[in-house]
């Protein structure tokens, strides 16, 4: 069914103009010539343009339109044709020849360069050899030709290389129709697999061919196999016109299986072209006559166009149909005999006429008219180097330039035709900005025509490229309300929607009677399936939720962050809007570890507060791993929630000590536990109660497995005047001087006289410091009873002299010198006995000293007397040799020590009984004497050490300073 093309739409979208050389001068070259047949190279060589006159000459322009005349024929030229790769085939008549010639050019380089004006095939048929008449249609690839001839017959050849194929051989013909052969053109659909199907046409009827492969005999060559030649012999020449003698052997035939496309319509010479769209790369077959334009894919009818009068020609180029339409179209009656002696005139491609003639160049898709011309007589139409050429019958050579895509849409814009446009920029591929840019102005349009649906179409598919509130602000009055749904609707699914639209789109959901379900539907609360996994959201959840919330559409948000597992949302709902802490906790009990710890580091403090016993007890049930109790810092990282509720901190922490590992428990904690102990111990008035609690914070502060901090915990105990806590740590550390000034402080009286008992004797100081006290303080009593005990201890580790007592003493008023009589009476006493004994002593030592000057004078002037007999070391009788010492000792030779001395070979001897104490005291002498020059060192250690005064004694004891 044909299409009326005259409800298309025209436009203008091509510029026309007089091609001129590259000097800007006119063409001449076809003022004096006609033009028998042309084509274009598609590119190959540069692009060139061919036209074949009626001298039988070829005229070849280039990219600079310069032409050049090449000579073909001697006669006259009949035919011309140009494969989709670079081969070009010209058919015409030469002297002393009965039949046509075939000829072949290469056209990867120009024709016009010196090796490539002359043909690089040339095929003579013999009069006595098919074709048996004359060709009037030809169509070519690289790989094969088909003839048609004015009897109907058709004609193929293939081969691998058909310039150098030797073996022309044609046989009959695969085809015989019953007019002649109007048009031939070849589809090549798979290359790899030379999948071929030939279309031909005559002006009655249309058929496909498409070639069924064969296998070549064994023996063929390569060549001859894959060119599917028929019989009849040519003599084949190259360059030349020597006639090639073909040895007779045998070839495989070529099969085509044919499908009649049309039987009763077809149409005339130059009137049938093979289209590719750019598309989808599609080959099409069409064909123009007078009841209009029809298109064939293989064996299918695609296109029908119902374009009036008369046509010249068809072409194709790129996307756009181009036909030339006779002005005035006369249906004149002739028979066979007088059809065939007109068939080779009207190849002329109208060349003796005229009349007016319309170019028309139409856009299948879009369906429009992008052009449209009245001129008098063109001769032929070329496409190449992205113009269309319209050669005319006063030689003028013109040629269509496409306007720019911008300028096409600008002119469907000023006409309003938006789908035009539309389907005119996705055909050229235009991005999705651009397409968006038509989309909004069409769907102004309809705005401004009040087609809001439609209009809202067109806004839907600029999601992502136009602003939003440019569409929103067009339907914000309220008969607008379904448009601004559906587009905000269509905005979330997109997932390009913010707050405010969802806000928005709530809003527009509240205006509306079925409020509750499409707002449920919206957010996904009427599926079924409470999995998330394979939702696809059209919406930002966490947005939903807010806005939601803040619509006051609290159970939707609920419903919605349980869901999805907005854990923190969910809470903070409950929590902050509907006050209900125990569905809150609820929630928390069904979260995994993590979750519910940051559920209550969130929430924790309102929870603690609202619920205390409840939220501890969930704290409790945490359950963490001894991995997560370390790398969560519990306990410690909860304390702050229970700022207001030291209780139940205390609760929580006690039960933390107990269950989790004492080695990932900070010290932070037991410093806590320590606090509130003492804070609770300040409160309870009851002494039952609070002995309990004495008892236990005395045995944290003493358990020594515990890493308590110390500083800490002593500025708590202070601070609370937990005075047994005091004590035990400065007992822990050993700062019995700090036990006693706090006492002191505190005026304990009967407690300093014990802790001296205590500790005493690891430090006597502690019994000067407790006299010093009790000699200031005024009491009615004068402390009697104490000094008197720290009097007595004091006598008996002799820590003071009696004059300093007296003089500590003097400071209190109220002490009587009774209470020193005993004391100063039992000092007096012993110091009388350590003077007598002291005497005596003095009395002793100058005796043994008179003692030792009598013997040492003895020594220096009397003999000594051995009278011993015996050995001293082994009791046995003397025998000579044998040694006598000063000391009176007498040993063997071998019994005494052997001395060698280390500067002579004399060999001394040491008496074996005294020679021990010698030793000793002469070392303890020479090293005085040694110490006597170190002065060096004496004052690297002066200067290394802040004691100096005891390093100035140690060097004094080593009789350093002592004068040689």
């Amino acid at each position: 069914m044909a299409s009326g093309i005259q409800q298309w739409r025209r436009f203008t979208f091509f510029d026309k103009e007089i091609v001129k050389r590259k000097d800007g001068k006119a063409l001449e070259d076809f003022k004096k010539i006609k033009v028998i047949a042309s084509t274009s190279t598609n590119g190959a060589g540069d692009g060139q343009l061919i036209f074949g006159c009626d001298d039988g000459s070829l005229c070849v322009l280039n990219r600079d339109y310069e032409a050049n005349h090449i000579h073909s024929f001697d006669t006259s030229l009949d035919l011309l044709a140009h494969s989709v790769g670079d081969t070009l085939i010209a058919i015409g008549m030469d002297v002393n020849e009965t039949k046509q010639t075939i000829k072949i050019w290469k056209t990867d380089k120009p024709l016009v360069e010196k090796e490539n004006t002359e043909p690089a095939k040339i095929i003579s048929v013999l009069p006595n050899e098919h074709p048996n008449s004359k060709i009037c249609a030809v169509a070519i690839t690289d790989r094969h030709i088909a003839l048609g001839c004015l009897n109907g017959a058709i004609y193929f050849f293939g081969s691998n290389d058909l310039i150098k194929e030797k073996r022309y051989k044609f046989s009959p013909p695969f085809y015989q129709a019953e007019s002649p052969i109007t048009s031939l053109a070849f589809a090549e659909e798979n290359k790899q697999f030379s999948d071929l199907i030939l279309y031909a046409t005559t002006e009655s009827t249309v058929v496909s061919f498409r070639l069924v492969q064969t296998t070549p005999p064994v023996g063929i060559s390569a060549a001859v196999a894959v060119a599917n030649s028929v019989s009849s012999t040519l003599t084949s020449t190259l360059r030349d016109r020597r006639p090639f003698h073909i040895t007779a052997h045998q070839q495989p035939v070529a099969q085509f299986k044919t499908t009649n496309l049309e039987t009763s319509i077809g149409c005339a010479p130059g009137c049938a072209v093979l289209a590719q769209s750019e598309l989808d790369d599609e080959q099409q077959f069409v064909i123009a006559n007078s009841l209009g334009v029809f298109s064939y894919v293989r064996d299918d009818k695609r296109l029908g166009l119902a374009i009036e009068g008369e046509k010249s020609a068809v072409h194709w180029w790129f996307n756009y149909l181009i036909t030339v339409t006779k002005g005035n179209s006369k249906s004149v009656s002739m028979n066979k005999t007088k059809l065939q002696s007109n068939i080779l005139s009207q190849l002329t491609a109208n060349q003796t006429t005229t009349e007016l003639q319309t170019l028309a160049v139409y856009d299948t898709n879009p369906q429009l008219t992008a052009y449209s011309i009245g001129m008098a007589s063109i001769q032929c139409v070329l496409n190449e180097w992205g113009y269309i050429h319209i050669l005319t019958g006063d030689g003028d050579l013109h040629r269509l330039i496409e306007r720019d895509l911008h300028s096409r849409l600008r002119l469907l814009f000023r006409t309003n035709c938006y789908q035009l446009a539309l389907q005119l920029a996705k055909k050229n591929r235009t991005s999705k900005e651009g397409m968006a840019e038509i989309f909004k102005q069409f769907g102004d349009y309809l705005y401004g025509k009040n087609e809001y649906e439609t209009a809202t179409d067109q806004y839907c598919k600029t999601i992502g490229f136009l602003e939003p509130s440019y569409v929103i602000k067009k339907f914000l009055d309220s008969q607008h309300i379904d448009h601004l749904t559906r587009y905000l609707e269509e905005l979330h699914r997109e997932k390009l929607a913010n707050v405010d639209h969802t806000t928005l789109l709530l809003n527009c959901y509240t205006k509306h009677p079925d409020r509750i379900n499409r707002l449920a539907q919206f957010i996904g609360l009427n599926e079924i399936s409470s999995s998330t996994a394979d939702v696809d959201l059209t919406f930002d959840v966490d947005i939903a939720i807010d806005v939601c919330r803040q619509a006051n559409y609290l159970d939707e948000a609920l419903a919605l962050s349980a869901k999805y597992r907005r854990h923190d949302k969910y809470i903070k709902i409950q929590c902050e809007n509907k006050k209900d802490y125990d569905k809150a906790l609820t929630y928390i009990q069904t979260l995994k570890f993590d979750d519910a710890l940051q559920a209550f580091r969130n929430y924790g403090k309102t929870l603690i507060r609202e619920q205390p016993k409840l939220t501890t007890k969930l704290l409790k049930q945490l359950n963490p791993t001894p991995q997560q109790i370390e790398q969560e810092q519990l306990p410690e990282s909860l304390i702050n929630l229970f700022m207001n509720n030291p209780d139940e901190l205390l609760d929580y922490l006690e039960y933390a000590v107990k269950q989790y590992p004492s080695e990932h428990l900070g010290s932070s904690v037991y410093d806590t536990i320590l606090e509130l102990l003492l804070q609770k111990y300040s409160k309870i008035q009851d002494i039952k109660e609070r002995d309990r609690l004495s008892q236990q914070i005395l045995s944290l502060l003493q358990n020594p497995k515990i890493g308590i901090d110390v500083t800490r915990a002593m500025v708590v105990c202070q601070k609370y005047n937990f005075k047994p806590g005091v004590i035990c740590l400065y007992d822990k550390a050993r700062l019995y001087q700090q036990i006693l000034q706090y006492q002191m402080e505190n005026k304990d009286d009967d407690e300093i006289v014990a802790t001296c008992r205590k500790y005493g004797d690891e430090d006597p100081q502690l019994w000067i410091q407790a006299l010093s006290y009790f000699s200031k303080l005024k009491r009615a009593d004068g402390c009697r009873k104490e000094i008197q005990q720290i009097l007595k201890y004091i006598d008996e580790k002799d820590l003071l002299s009696p004059l300093l007592v007296i003089q500590t003493l003097s400071n209190n008023e109220s002490t009587s010198l009774d209470l020193l009589k005993d004391y100063l009476i039992r000092k007096l006493r012993t110091e009388q006995e350590q003077i007598e004994k002291d005497q005596t002593e003095v009395r002793r030592f100058r005796q043994e000293s008179e003692f030792y000057v009598q013997k040492i004078k003895q020594l220096e002037t009397d003999p000594i007397l051995c009278q011993d007999p015996k050995c001293s070391a082994c009791k046995m009788d003397l025998d000579i040799p044998c040694v006598h010492f000063f000391c009176e000792h007498s040993f063997h030779e071998h019994c005494a020590y052997a001395v060698e001395s280390p500067n002579s070979t004399e060999i001394t001897y040491e008496c074996p009984l005294c020679s021990g104490d010698n030793r000793k005291w002469l070392g303890l002498i020479n090293s005085q004497r040694a110490d006597k020059d170190i002065h060096e060192t004496f004052h690297r250690e002066l200067d290394s050490h802040q004691d100096k005064f005891g390093v100035i004694a140690e060097f004094l004891g080593h009789r350093l300073f002592d004068k040689e």
